[in-house]
């Protein structure tokens, strides 16, 4: 797992010329990865980050022992904002971390610039106090996992554990199969019933 750091370019907000803000969604887990990319490439990059908890176990003389460190990741998983030229698209999509780019429209670039100042504040006081990130679905709430491993299930939120563990139960070969997951790893989406 990538350890990451706070870092926050303020050209990301001003683009001159013919340069453009836009949504990347990435590979899972490729975040980093594609920020990295971007810093060797000179291309201006934002990944909104916040606080979470990485629970490691240990095994030792027949007992097991379990602690938890506060690790930072990604606010928005799969997801980066990058600050590019035209010529700048098919360099990042040689870095085989990105999907898709979403936001092709020029006449969003505001509302998407205003959008990043707004998660950037987020950012700044997710430092200081405990945010609840997805708080979308409530107990008992049915969604639709739409990144990671369990991309297009659907599931049904049990109870959560902490911020950081949610056990839910999702759909799978006419059954029910119990987990716990950490939701921030996770796109999901409420359903309506």
């Amino acid at each position: 797992m990538t350890d990451f750091e706070y870092s926050f370019d303020e050209s990301i907000l001003s683009p001159k010329d013919d340069e453009v803000v836009r949504v990347v969604f990435t590979t899972p887990l490729h975040e980093g990865r594609l920020r990295e990319f971007c810093l060797e490439n000179g291309i201006v990059s934002y990944l909104p980050l916040k606080r979470s908890f990485r629970i490691t176990r240990r095994g030792y003389k027949n007992k097991s022992y379990e602690y938890q460190t506060v690790v930072l990741r990604p606010m928005f998983p799969s997801y980066i904002f990058l600050k590019m030229k035209p010529e700048d698209r098919s360099k990042i999509f040689r870095s085989n971390s990105v999907v898709r780019i979403l936001s092709e429209d020029n006449a969003m670039q505001q509302r998407l610039l205003g959008e990043i100042r707004l998660v950037r504040q987020i950012e700044e006081i997710a430092k200081e106090e405990e945010l609840e990130f997805n708080p979308g679905i409530k107990e008992g709430g049915k969604f639709l996992i739409e990144s990671g491993v369990w991309q297009g299930v659907y599931g049904w939120l049990v109870k959560k554990r902490k911020s950081f563990l949610w056990t839910v139960e999702i759909e799978c070969v006419n059954s029910i199969v119990r987990a716990t997951i950490d939701p921030t790893q996770y796109k999901m989406t409420p359903v309506q019933e």
